[in-house]
């Protein structure tokens, strides 16, 4: 049986979205390091504040029985949410049942965790994870790293599920701070009373509840990255005390007299950008110039359409030893390619995992758009989920001709696109790719 002690909890916070290689073999607390492991034998955890769970979380926000941990064949670990009181979330997301893939932050009720793989595992760096040739989007990791070199403050503007998460930890990785904590905060998560406590800690008897005393984020993050996500969600009434903390760079405890100097370098996101940096937007005025130094904008996934292949392709190579050898049908591209990502990459992402649990061997429309099995149509995806044949046919060779020179082989290039070998060599051979690659060898 795994233990918490009771007040050793926190309010959930927003990590990477993009998964990382490996498998979850434990449970790291994010307020103190400690780790759970969760051994190759057994199959199935039970999470919550009883005291029957495999997983006993003393957290007052936690259910009795508040999630199901599944490994499922090749190793993958699933989080079913009972249903519980206060919502099971990965990533800052609510989910009712998803895949937690190593790197992610699990949070239940105010106890957030940590998944890890084994001893040595491969973690794919936040930059290898942002895929895409776009040129905006190069252009914005660019600046990025550029930013990253220094230690100022940094403003994230996209739409939710661009990666402004994943840009943020990229920026971590690549700065001076990169051995310190990436602390990520999603602003929006957090209840309005608590918000003062999460951030700058609070002393014991404070207020209701505050039975001992702790550190808030800002503690947590000295001498790390500080990430503060949809800042613009918090209480224009808060912001003030924030601004105060990033100019003075000391805290104060809820309760509390004294004050304590952190070093935290800030990155902020927001999904806002209407009125941005002006008296109508909700972030006030002079927060903003404080946290946008540098401002960096993430293109939706409906500006870079030409991406759709490769992410796709990599979000199947990440299933493939769970779910076997699956390809995207003809149809299934098309399907990809006509519609507009409200969610962008998120969204995608999800797509193809639904399609790669409900798919067997060629993926079309239907397995990516479940409504159309039911004769529903899907907003934004035109009616015979098709797009005219030259601009869906650009996508593809753009991106079957990027693979070929990354992987060189037919075979390897085809893998990686989750496309039939059969369909990439006709298609290669249709469009030229294959005679063009044969003048680079050659030196012609």
């Amino acid at each position: 049986m795994i233990s918490f002690n009771e007040n050793q909890t926190r309010t959930s916070s927003l990590a990477s979205e993009g998964r990382r290689a490996g498998m979850v073999v434990a449970l790291r607390a994010t307020h103190d390091g400690t780790e759970y492991p969760l051994g190759p034998d057994a199959r199935r955890w039970v999470v919550g504040s009883g005291e029957s769970c495999d997983v006993v979380i003393s957290d007052p926000y936690v259910s009795n029985v508040h999630a199901i941990l599944e490994r499922r064949p090749g190793g993958a670990l699933l989080v079913r949410d009972r249903p519980s009181r206060n919502g099971t979330m990965i990533d800052g997301n609510l989910v009712e049942a998803a895949e937690l893939s190593v790197g992610s932050y699990l949070s239940i009720g105010r106890t957030t965790l940590v998944a890890l793989s084994a001893p040595g595992g491969e973690q794919e760096s936040a930059l290898a994870s942002l895929r895409g040739k776009d040129p905006a989007l190069r252009a914005t990791i660019d600046q990025a790293l550029r930013a990253a070199a220094t230690d100022c403050n940094v403003l994230i503007v996209g739409e939710t599920g661009t990666g402004k998460d994943l840009l943020a930890r990229a920026i971590h990785e690549a700065s001076r701070r990169a051995a310190g904590k990436f602390v990520a905060v999603n602003c929006g998560g957090i209840p309005k009373e608590l918000i003062g406590s999460e951030l700058f800690g609070h002393e014991k008897g404070a207020f209701t509840g505050a039975l001992s005393e702790r550190d808030g984020y800002f503690v947590e993050a000295h001498n790390g990255t500080l990430f503060l996500d949809e800042i613009g969600e918090l209480p224009i009434e808060m912001q003030p005390h924030l601004l105060r903390a990033l100019e003075t760079r000391r805290v104060r405890r809820v309760g509390g007299a004294a004050e304590r100097s952190v070093d935290v370098r800030i990155i902020a996101a927001t999904n806002r950008s209407e009125g941005l940096g002006t008296e109508s937007s909700k972030l006030r005025l002079d927060l903003y110039h404080r946290v946008a130094t540098v401002v960096l904008q993430l293109p939706p996934l409906r500006e870079r359409m030409n991406d759709i292949p490769e992410l796709v392709g990599s979000i199947l190579a990440e299933l493939r030893s769970e779910n076997g050898e699956q390809v995207v049908g003809d149809e299934g591209w098309r399907a990809l390619a006509s519609y507009a990502w409200p969610g962008n990459v998120r969204e995608l992402r999800h797509a193809v995992a639904r399609a790669v649990a409900l798919g067997n061997g060629e993926l079309g429309p239907a397995d990516f758009f479940p409504e159309l099995r039911f004769g529903r149509t899907v907003p934004g995806l035109p009616a015979d989920t098709m797009m005219p044949l030259v601009p869906y046919q650009q996508m593809l060779r753009g991106a079957m001709e990027q693979a070929l020179a990354t992987h060189q082989t037919i075979r390897a290039a085809a893998i990686h696109l989750g496309m039939a070998k059969s369909t990439f060599a006709d298609r290669a051979k249709a469009w030229g790719l294959l005679s063009q690659r044969a003048k680079v060898k050659s030196g012609k």
